[in-house]
């Protein structure tokens, strides 16, 4: 039977309004949450993850069903369609519409006994917010109850379909689905969120039909430390510190803060702590805090670092003691070594100055990892100086975890390698060339996907990427490394840049054969121009043009046929000077027409070099016509005999524009850059 109740509450609150929590995992909590307050003890989740390129979510539906008390179809209308009230009661609050975070739709569907009826009785409540219009002022919701013939076991179920984080547009922070949803995160996250009642299987969580196993998160049993606590009033308080040491190996502890939220424990605030006696050859711990102290509104999603109060601050160092004093007594090996360290005749000249004592805790902590993986104490005393110099100096300007990240995973014989290097040759210079292939190689990339990927489209503007490729003018031959865009002479930088405009300026159509179809969201791109002079080893002067065709113009005959013109006007203009300076006139594109394709391996038959499509008399004006995915095979290829063992770290687009690229990110670049975060460069 059909039940229906209007809403006088504007349709925006549950679009908007309800949908509040700091990102999507937290609103599902909600859900969880609800389930616990229902007296659930078995909460199953069926995820359908995407296996589709074309899907931005990691799933597309998800299924929540515990085998708690339901709600009945008397008390449905109250427990769950009354938005604005605060129905607590077994499970029931506000956060039953945490699930429109995530999706437009969602399905409840819970079994209950009903008291009233007199029987079991299912309830079927869709809602999807897709078809209900925000200007609305009123709201009609629609239910299906059944009447159950037979006694049924009561069960609450949600299903959350058309995710958000699927639709095309722009994205919201809030509505993008959590990386702890993840196939390979979700058992993680549940546990961290709940680990008391998945340690004490008070529930029994349920993840696509494999049940959360406490042995697959937990090494041996939890311990166990009371403390009391005594404010400043001198009250007393108990705290319990529940100390999980995980399987999984972050190599560091975090802190969670445990608040009992409408009878359940939940967490509250959480933070990574740094300890004075941890060492991450112990393992990943997680410390929750349980305590009556904890009041929830005064500690739900606060930093403790930004508050002032007294009392926050007698708290936390009262949380670091009872925390040191464990892994104190967990590490003794550190201790001794500290020990030994400071008997060690290298040790006090690795300061060049006095240091503060947390950061000369930080150099002990760093030795003892490098003393783990090499044994330096009874190796000869010039290594351990080079290494404990390496150690203050990476503290001194903030890059210990890059460098001693990498340093300590290397291998006996390359350290070995390592120690006779340095012996030839400074580390600045290793590190300085190795730095520029890097640079170089990780640019290629970078520029790849500009041309040829997604992320074309975040370049409307002419000036933008002209501004990345003048900068890298090294693409261009050898002679230009380290050049930096420069014109001296305005004459003829004038005069090159009106006849570029007489016979390269143009658009490019079907008929020319030179149009690139379905080129989606770059059609703004326009053809680029810029000239670079530079002075050659011989005192003579190189004068460089470079014609940059939009993305949508393929070089054909109609390019090929002006590019000689161009050339030609150069050579006979008599305002152009031709003595002592030579000209090289680039032209490329993202695709060459057959035609052209053509013609360039008749050139390349004629003059034996990459890309050179004509000499004129006098061999000082050549013009040269490429591919860029051609040009940036040719410098990878120049690069790879330098990096063969040379492995770059993959940086986002994003990331790349805004530390290198600063000045042309604008709101809209930065936006559509937001919808390529996942794209990274080599």
């Amino acid at each position: 039977m059909k039940y229906s109740k209007q809403l006088s509450t504007n349709a925006r609150i549950i679009k908007d309004l309800l949908t509040k929590y700091r990102d999507t995992f937290a609103a599902f909590c909600e859900l969880l949450n609800n389930s616990i307050q229902a007296k659930a003890t078995r909460i199953e989740l069926t995820i359908d993850y995407a296996n589709s390129a074309t899907v931005k979510a990691p799933f597309t539906r998800i299924e929540l069903v515990d085998n708690g008390v339901g709600v009945n179809a008397t008390d449905f209308e109250k427990k769950i369609l009354e938005i604005g009230t605060d129905v607590k009661k077994d499970g029931q609050g506000i956060g039953r519409f945490g699930a429109l975070q995530l999706g437009e739709k969602m399905i409840i569907t819970t079994v209950a006994e009903d008291g009233v009826r007199g029987c079991f009785t299912q309830v079927v409540f869709p809602l999807d917010t897709a078809g209900i219009p925000s200007s609305l002022s009123k709201v009609n919701l629609e239910f299906d109850v059944e009447e159950l013939k037979k006694k049924a076991n009561p069960y609450y179920k949600v299903v959350i379909e058309n995710l958000h984080h699927n639709k095309q547009g722009r994205l919201l922070p809030k509505n993008k689905i959590a990386e702890k949803f993840r196939q390979e995160a979700i058992e993680q996250a549940l546990f961290e969120k709940y680990p008391l009642q998945v340690f004490n299987r008070e529930i029994r969580f349920v993840v696509n039909g494999r049940e959360l196993d406490p042995a697959g998160f937990v090494v041996d049993t939890p311990h166990l430390r009371t403390v009391v606590y005594t404010d400043l009033q001198q009250n007393e308080h108990r705290f319990d510190f529940h100390f999980y040491q995980l399987r999984v190996d972050l190599g560091k502890v975090k802190v969670f803060f445990y608040v009992n939220n409408s009878g359940i424990k939940t967490v509250a605030h959480e933070f990574t702590y740094s300890s004075d006696w941890y060492t991450a050859d112990l393992g990943t711990w997680f410390i929750y805090l349980d305590s009556e102290f904890f009041d929830t509104d005064l500690f739900r999603n606060i930093d403790l670092d930004s508050l002032g109060d007294e009392e926050i601050r007698r708290l936390k160092e009262f949380i670091k003691d009872a925390i040191n004093d464990f892994f104190k007594a967990q590490n003794k090996r550190f201790e001794k070594f500290i020990a030994d360290l400071e008997k060690d005749p290298s040790y006090p000249a690795s300061f060049e100055l006095p240091i503060s004592a947390s950061r000369e805790l930080l150099f002990q902590k760093i030795a003892y990892l490098v003393e783990d993986e090499y044994k330096l104490l009874n190796k000869d005393e010039r290594i351990r100086g080079l290494f404990y110099s390496l150690i203050d100096r990476s503290l001194a300007s903030g890059h210990v975890e890059e460098v001693f990240g990498k340093v300590v995973k290397l291998s006996e014989p390359n350290m070995e390698k390592f120690h006779r290097l340095l012996e030839k040759t400074e580390l600045e210079n290793v590190i300085g060339f190795a730095s520029a292939v890097a640079g170089k190689l990780e640019f290629l990339d970078f520029l790849h996907e500009l041309i040829y990927g997604d992320v074309g489209e975040v370049l409307r503007e002419r000036s933008q990427l002209h501004k990345i490729v003048e900068r890298e003018l090294w693409l261009f031959g050898e002679a230009y490394n380290g050049t930096q865009h420069l014109w001296s002479d305005k004459k003829i930088g004038n005069i090159l840049k009106e006849l570029r405009d007489q016979y390269l300026v143009y658009e490019p159509t079907a008929a020319d054969e030179n149009l690139i179809e379905a080129v989606e969201g770059i059609d703004n791109i326009t053809d680029l121009f810029f000239f670079n002079e530079k002075v050659l080893d011989n005192e003579d002067r190189e004068v460089m043009v470079v014609e940059l065709k939009s993305p949508r113009c393929a070089i054909g005959k109609k390019e090929l046929q002006q590019i000689d013109e161009y050339a030609f006007t150069v050579e006979s203009y008599p305002g152009l000077p031709k003595e002592n300076i030579r000209y090289k006139l680039v032209l490329i594109s993202s695709r060459l027409t057959a035609y052209a394709k053509s013609k360039m391996r008749s050139a390349r038959s004629t003059y034996h070099q990459p890309f050179l499509y004509d000499r004129k008399p006098g061999k000082n004006i050549e013009v040269f016509v490429m591919e860029w995915s051609e040009l940036m095979e040719l410098n990878k290829r120049k690069l790879g005999y330098l990096s063969a063992k040379l492995k770059v770290k993959d940086k986002s687009v994003r990331e790349k524009f805004e530390t290198e690229y600063p000045g042309i990110v604008n709101e809209k670049v930065s936006a559509r850059l937001t919808r390529t975060k996942g794209v990274v460069v080599r």
